[in-house]
């Protein structure tokens, strides 16, 4: 795709975010419908991501849930990925056709948030609809705009790399320490490439992120305004494509490995063609159930001694359309979620460690080794990690787009990384810098 026709796509792209703003602006915060339904049937729309074991889960909590309130009837369109979700979302807003009930990435819930798009939640807090009591202030904190309450957090988690460590038992390698180094790292993945004799096999089935990389030097991708880069030194970027196609030209990193896998039994650290994986912590369920055994989680590693790009996240939101009919009803089936002792026995902390502390105490006393795990990393970065950047823009989606495009290039060898830092500071401010006004309004 040439750089125009990338811009052409991205200029589509923000149009629909700009119609849906249109649209959720016209809104009329659940319109005139019947909001208490205490007696009426009631149905609501639930959109989610995850594969399959998340899928029995959550179906599983619904009927617990339609089971304790007869007249509620909970319909699901749950998606592999979150960007599917993502890209589902704008077009159900643009028709005025949005879910009742959000699951929502840290990543986009913002940018329907500041459209005035999502339900605020001090009201139900405050009659008692949904509590907060036995959540941390801190952990409710990256859901909140000002002083209300948009979007509730219900799992902590963090980047990680996720480890088969039958598959390292049997190569006869060492996996680090947690306080590992970038270059410790290297030396393990030359060491498996040289040792494991499998076709198709690469050491590391995906690159961390670049914006890690950035946390690392002081820098991020977004300034906290999201309307610009949040580095002026492209060397910064140079340096993690060159690290980048390094890595790729040496073997090390499975090829087209630039999307999200979603966790099934086709999973590279599951298929044993990749010993390491970079996802999230709370991944490490679903793959010790396909794996018939735990997988185990590393931080991600240390790049620079002065630098930390580690951080804690909330896993994802549950969050309440503005365009919903039943909005109280719905926000009884958030709290269900979080603070029900039964429901959260089936989830068993899969979408990461539950928000209440009450849950989470009782999920800890009687956790697995998979939980554990989970429990284990967060414990480590609280003392060895870096507050969370803000938000991404609305259309960083689009930007990442851009991203990969021009990382692809780097990797095929058609640009050099210093050209593709360059190119990409260009796209990039193009479209922040084109949108932003029209995102601040």
């Amino acid at each position: 795709m040439s750089v125009r026709r990338l811009r052409t796509v991205s200029q589509v792209l923000i149009s629909i975010i700009v119609l849906a703003a249109m649209l959720g602006c016209s809104s009329s915060n659940g319109s005139t419908a019947d909001k208490t339904a205490k007696d009426q049937e009631v149905k609501l729309k639930f959109i989610w991501w995850g594969k399959d074991q998340r899928k029995q889960d959550t179906l599983k909590v619904i009927a617990l849930y339609e089971k304790q309130h007869p007249n509620v009837h909970i319909m699901t369109e749950d998606y592999s990925v979150n960007n599917d979700v993502a890209t589902q979302l704008a077009m159900e807003t643009a028709d005025q056709a949005t879910p009742d009930i959000i699951q929502g990435d840290y990543s986009f819930i913002f940018d329907y948030i500041n459209r005035d798009l999502i339900e605020p939640l001090n009201p139900y807090i405050k009659n008692k609809t949904l509590s907060t009591s036995d959540i941390a202030k801190s952990t409710l904190l990256p859901g909140m705009k000002g002083d209300e309450l948009f979007a509730l957090n219900i799992g902590m988690n963090s980047e990680a790399l996720l480890y088969d460590p039958e598959f390292f038992q049997e190569a006869g390698l060492a996996v680090p320490s947690m306080d590992y180094t970038i270059d410790e790292l290297h030396t393990l993945l030359t060491q498996l490439k040289e040792t494991v004799d499998t076709p198709d096999f690469y050491p590391l089935g995906n690159m961390f992120n670049a914006n890690y990389y950035l946390r690392t030097r002081g820098a991020s991708m977004f300034n906290a305004a999201g309307t610009n880069l949040g580095y002026d030194d492209d060397t910064i970027l140079s340096d993690y494509l060159s690290l980048y196609k390094q890595w790729y030209d040496e073997g090390l990193i499975k090829p087209d490995s630039y999307q999200d896998i979603p966790v099934d039994e086709s999973h590279p650290v599951i298929s044993r063609q990749s010993a390491f994986y970079f996802g999230f912590s709370n991944n490490v369920a679903a793959l010790s159930k396909l794996a018939g055994h735990t997988i185990k989680l590393l931080p991600l590693p240390v790049i620079t001694e002065d630098g930390e790009g580690r951080f804690i996240k909330p896993s994802m939101f549950l969050a309440v359309s503005s365009y919903s009919k039943y909005p109280e009803e719905a926000v009884k089936f958030l709290d269900f979620f979080v603070n029900n002792a039964e429901a959260n026995d089936i989830l068993q902390g899969e979408r990461g460690i539950p928000v209440s502390k009450v849950i989470s105490a009782k999920l800890s006393a009687k956790a697995d080794e998979t939980g554990k795990q989970q429990l284990e990393l967060i414990n480590y970065l609280n003392t060895h990690s870096a507050p969370i950047d803000a938000p991404a823009p609305g259309n960083s989606i689009v930007v990442s787009n851009s991203f990969l495009l021009i990382l692809k290039h780097v990797v095929e060898g058609s640009i050099t990384p210093e050209q593709g830092a360059k190119f990409y500071r260009s796209e990039a401010t193009g479209i922040l810098q084109g949108s932003g006004t029209e995102g601040e309004k």
